[in-house]
């Protein structure tokens, strides 16, 4: 038997906060029970209240009556439109690693989710030691220090005093806002917003009565529209051709997700992708889009037996872990596979018989890459007058 396929699985339904259960029923277009009906209706009302104070909230933005704070170096947005799953933090991986190449002193700022709420300025990473865990940063911010050595993480909910704490104490030059388009207490000079190429608008309605943080209008204020999970399918490409009829003077570029690594949880020993191949796996996930890890497994050959799509963020406690193996065990996996960002999230005690390992996953531009990279030079030049001398011309 397989329990995951999708947001409401079972562990989600289970193992998700009362808040998370909600949602998950409202957004479950198959269930029609008179309850489930009733409470889409409350959410139809909050969404419409929900729009019309992000539209307020904008319009004094607009008017600049809400005042915005300006660093003294470029500052580069990596954000989403709608909620879950668009591959943010792979692409926040991506740019912050390009301007590192290109010899930019370069910091990334997060609010952080899930882990201590703080304002003031929690230094996830110095950009040589790991100061702090996933308990307090949150798993994002925890998972960029690992994947991001030499590049200072800083959290706060009030970004604006990390993102000026990454420039006085890291004399970063570029900073990175991961999460950061809704955010505009915080100018920037460049934003790019991530969108899912199969459903880049969820089901058209604001939250919480679909997945949406706004109207798809607010596109206008990006620069750089990014289709993740770009498969090259009918779907993905009709996606490809309304976005860029509708936004004709965006840059519009296309991703897709590949796996890059597998390594052990507890010994971070590599592994070879193939190594996966025709063995019976079972797999658990707590991300925005748990169905599109376990298609990435499939992908690798692997014959996954058993799944289990958790809520996004969820916290992993050895009692949970050895609930998922007692529900696994009928299928007999051979190993148990999970995402870089549940690792970061993982108890340090794993139950004995759990062989888990940690796959991978980033974003590859291919042929789009140059012309992503293009845009944030401009960017870059159009803030500083120069680019830096690192060989490359646009």
């Amino acid at each position: 038997m397989n329990n995951s396929a999708g947001p409401t699985g079972y562990y989600r339904v289970k193992h998700g906060g009362l808040a998370e259960r909600i949602y998950g029923l409202i957004l479950a277009e198959g269930e029609q029970a008179l309850g489930i009906r009733i409470l889409r209706m409350v959410a139809t009302v909050v969404a419409w209240s929900y729009d019309k104070l992000t539209i307020f909230r904008n319009f004094l933005f607009d008017l600049r009556i809400l005042k915005v704070h300006r660093l003294s170096c470029p500052v580069i947005s990596v954000g989403n439109l709608a909620l879950g799953g668009t591959g943010k933090t792979p692409m926040v991986i991506w740019l912050a690693r390009f301007l590192l190449e290109e010899g930019w002193r370069v910091g990334v700022v997060s609010r952080g989710y899930k882990g201590e709420e703080t304002k003031k300025v929690l230094v996830v990473s110095d950009g040589r030691n790991i100061l702090v865990g996933s308990d307090i940063s949150g798993d994002e911010p925890q998972l960029l220090a690992r994947r991001l050595p030499g590049i200072p993480v800083l959290c706060s909910t009030k970004r604006a005093l990390a993102a000026e704490a990454a420039v006085e104490q890291f004399r970063c030059e570029v900073v990175i806002l991961d999460d950061g388009f809704q955010h505009r207490f915080i100018a920037r000079n460049l934003d790019i917003v991530m969108l899912d190429a199969q459903k880049p608008f969820g089901n058209g309605s604001l939250f919480p009565r679909g997945t949406l943080r706004e109207r798809t209008k607010a596109l206008t204020r990006a620069q750089a529209l990014v289709l993740s999970r770009f498969d090259g399918g009918a779907q993905a490409e009709q996606t490809h051709k309304n976005i860029v009829n509708q936004w004709p003077d965006r840059t519009v570029v296309t991703t897709t997700h590949r796996a890059t690594r597998l390594f052990g949880a507890t010994t971070q020993r590599e592994h070879p992708l193939g190594s996966v191949n025709n063995k019976r796996l079972a797999a658990f996930a707590g991300i925005g889009r748990p169905d599109e890890f376990f298609r990435t497994v499939r992908d690798l050959g692997a014959d996954l037996v058993h799944t289990s799509a958790l809520p996004d963020h969820h916290p992993l406690t050895v009692e949970l872990l050895a609930s998922l193996l007692e529900k696994a065990s009928a299928q007999k996996p051979e190993l148990w596979l999970t995402t870089e960002k549940d690792w970061v999230r993982l108890p340090s005690d794993l139950p004995d018989s759990m062989e888990l390992l940690i796959l991978a996953v980033e974003i590859d531009l291919d042929g789009d890459s140059s012309l992503l990279k293009a845009v944030v030079r401009r960017s870059l030049r159009i803030s500083n007058g120069t680019l830096k001398d690192s060989g490359q011309q646009e």
